[in-house]
């Protein structure tokens, strides 16, 4: 059976990392109830968690990042240095509970549901939450397993020669599971080329700015979270705000604005990594780039079909190198990606794209 597929037979085999019992009783109750899922430890503390986990050898652990001693981080590095695996944070709210979670999917949390507060996050929204994202640590289990062995990293071939057009001028990524850490490699990679730079994270709302915050941080570019109306200029970049709004990129006369519009879901996401790509294909043509990395499901693969018609040159993480590899597997299935690169590799890719594309101007 392949490492991904959780059934009854075989159940996924999850370790409860929370000091509050009433939380180990919630999700024991919801994990056990999901098919596929079975709880086959509790840990109360850091010290206890890390040694379930070399104990139990569970598949996957929830962590709460507010343990005793506020060592949720600490157990995390030490996981994912020693004995990696997938960990899913289940997390205060907002606050610094926010920055501490934006940290650890930093370090390389799988992803991050926020704990039942009985208001606007209720129970029923939790359950619902917790399961869904099991599902995607479930996913990612092949990829922490190559870790722990050391695997070597294949990097795949361009399917085809790659068309060169103008110059690009505006560069588009998307992600989901798994992409905190990949934007972050990339656009650090790619700040010194001073290009504008659009960013669809699929997030919940009160994430979105402490994660532009910390990318301004970590690229010294000018990250912040997209307002409409925001013009991009060389050096800035903007990511798409958590909630019921889409982020869509709009020439006006050589300016790049943003336009926030409300509407329905895409591709299951508001908002959604199809709608922005869409917008560049419009707007921009062949004078954009458009980057595609980690995340379940195929948002995005439809948007980064309609850049590549339209002339863009396009681009998927390799899935070897994706925590999940959904998103950028859909696009190559439908003949969206022009290159598919390792996620180390991709600024070099661009960065020699762009030179080729000088290149074939002055010849």
């Amino acid at each position: 059976m392949p490492i991904g597929t959780p059934s009854a037979a075989n159940p996924v085999k999850v370790l409860v990392v929370d000091d509050s019992v009433l939380m180990q009783k919630l999700m024991t109750q919801i994990i056990d109830g999901a098919p596929g899922f079975k709880v086959i430890g509790i840990a109360g503390s850091a010290e206890e968690g890390w040694d379930k986990i070399q104990e139990l050898r569970p598949d996957v652990v929830t962590l709460d990042l507010e343990l005793p001693g506020r060592h949720g981080l600490k157990l995390l590095a030490r996981v994912l240095k020693q004995d990696p695996l997938p960990v899913l944070i289940v997390s205060a709210f907002g606050g610094p509970g926010a920055d501490n979670t934006i940290q650890a999917l930093e370090l390389g949390a799988i992803d991050f549901i926020e704990k039942p507060d009985g208001t606007t996050h209720t129970l029923e929204s939790f359950m619902k939450h917790l399961v869904g994202a099991l599902q995607r640590a479930s996913a990612s289990r092949r990829m922490f397993a190559s870790r722990r062995e050391s695997a070597p990293v294949r990097v795949a071939a361009p399917r085809e020669p790659a068309r060169m057009g103008g110059k690009a001028s505006f560069i588009a990524i998307g992600a989901s599971t798994g992409g905190v850490p990949a934007v972050q490699v990339v656009m650090r990679d790619l700040a010194h080329l001073r290009l504008p730079i659009a960013v669809v994270q699929h997030m919940p709302p009160g994430y979105t700015a402490k994660f532009a915050a910390r990318l301004a941080t970590a690229t010294g570019l000018d990250v912040r979270e997209a307002s409409d109306g925001d013009r991009l200029k060389p050096g800035m970049a903007v990511v798409a705000p958590g909630g019921p709004r889409h982020l869509e990129i709009e020439e006006r006369r050589g300016e790049f604005v943003c336009m926030l519009r409300e509407g329905p879901l895409v591709s299951g996401h508001s908002p959604s990594v199809d709608v922005m790509f869409h917008s560049v294909a419009r707007s921009l043509g062949a004078n954009a780039i458009g980057i595609l990395l980690t995340g379940m499901g195929r948002d995005g693969a439809e948007g980064l079909l309609a850049m590549r018609k339209a002339g863009a040159e396009t681009l998927i993480q390799s899935g070897e190198t994706c925590v999940v590899n959904g998103m950028p597997k859909a696009a190559f299935e439908i003949g969206a990606a022009d290159r598919v690169v390792a996620l180390d590799q991709i600024g070099a890719a661009v960065s020699n794209l762009l030179g080729e594309r000088s290149h074939l101007r002055t010849a």
